[in-house]
């Protein structure tokens, strides 16, 4: 079975399930359209940010989609965009017509090929309905991604994609649990997060006896929290001189992050999402202990071993308590040793690329199972 991941990879997840389902003897590749600066591996890279204009992207994309819309049985489409997708800031300040103008490939695939899609996140969770629903969110900030998603309009755009999307493909899948309050129920699941570099990394478990070298990442800083997160940091080291060191990683290639994080003895994911991302994920690996707010009202989407495993592995905190959290840390390195010796005992458990691709393995050959039915009758 050849299968295509696309556009993107968004945190590493595309090349990280690509090398496990090729562990289970598929022929997975990766395409990305851009490449941004975190710098993950892909096998066919179209460097669109060096073309300047609209339409020569819109060129670019439609001459590769005539290349390969025959090359592969499954596409497996990422962050919620097939080929023929533009970033939605993009859309927001076009006409209408033309912001719906989406998707385009989406209906002239061959019918023997089977389509599926990953929600990151942002692709599908929209503002308004989470701020009416969840007391703790980014999306209650006005300031976060710089305030695109305050006029309600990206909120349309998205319920329009995913409309759009679950009429063309056999499954949708979102890795953040949250997500599945926007997607199709009959036709969706969650994901647990692979990332690009699972057999890599290095064993680094907590290092005590020395400054405790606290790690935060952020991608944006008002999604994550962070001004909280680095409050909390940089107050305990007033009020204590010398017990913590603390490591911002932003804005870096993937590599150099991974390096710092390695030298980590705690990583502070995110206090606001309810969900941790891939660089926990990573984190565990190195079995480091992590830090992130988990939303006990969104774990019934997810299997309930995990939900049970997760409130074990990771250290729970949420702005009202993400300063308690951390002079625990600081101070009871017993409680460091257990939550790290947890944390890369989940991540085993519930992240190896090739357990997440055999879930999705089971999807496909479903639907071209399926699809073989049709065309029988």
């Amino acid at each position: 079975m050849r299968v295509l991941h696309l556009p993107s990879s968004v945190g590493g997840n595309s090349w990280g399930l690509a090398q496990g389902e090729r562990a289970l003897g598929l022929n997975s590749s990766v395409l990305v359209a851009r490449q941004s600066w975190p710098d993950y591996p892909a096998d066919i890279r179209l460097h669109l940010e060096r073309t300047p204009t609209l339409l020569g992207k819109f060129v670019r994309l439609a001459a590769t989609f005539f290349r390969i819309r025959d090359q592969y049985d499954i596409f497996h489409f990422n962050f919620g965009h097939s080929l023929l997708s533009f970033p939605s800031p993009v859309k927001d300040r076009l006409p209408a017509l033309f912001r719906y103008a989406d998707q385009l490939d989406l209906p002239f695939y061959p019918r023997k090929v089977r389509l599926f899609v990953t929600y990151h996140g942002c692709d599908a969770r929209q503002k308004h309905p989470t701020v009416q629903r969840a007391r703790i969110s980014p999306c209650r900030d006005r300031n976060c991604y710089d305030g695109l998603c305050n006029s309600g309009r990206l909120d349309e755009y998205r319920r329009h994609g995913i409309s759009k999307m679950a009429r063309h493909v056999e499954h949708m899948w979102a890795l953040n649990p949250d997500l599945l309050y926007f997607l199709p129920r009959e036709k969706s699941s969650f994901l647990p997060y692979t990332i690009s570099c699972w057999t890599d990394l290095p064993l680094r478990p907590p290092r005590l006896g020395r400054p405790l070298r606290i790690a935060h990442a952020p991608t944006n800083r008002e999604a994550k929290g962070s001004h909280l997160i680095l409050a909390a940091l940089e107050a305990i080291d007033s009020a204590h001189p010398g017990l913590i060191e603390i490591q911002l990683v932003e804005n870096i290639p993937h590599a150099q992050a991974l390096k710092i994080l390695s030298e980590a003895d705690l990583v502070v994911d995110q206090i606001l999402v309810g969900w941790y991302g891939g660089v926990a994920v990573e984190a565990m690996k190195m079995a480091k202990p992590v830090i992130a707010r988990i939303a006990a009202e969104d774990l019934h989407f997810i299997p309930q071993q995990m939900a049970e495993d997760v409130q074990q592995a990771i250290i729970q905190a949420d702005p009202d308590t993400i300063y308690e959290v951390l002079l625990r840390c600081i101070g009871d390195g017993d409680f460091l040793r257990r939550r790290a010796a947890a944390s890369l005992e989940y991540v085993n458990r519930w992240h190896d690329p090739a357990k997440v691709a055999a879930q999705v393995k089971e999807e496909y050959e479903a639907a071209v199972a399926r699809g073989k039915v049709k065309e029988i009758a």
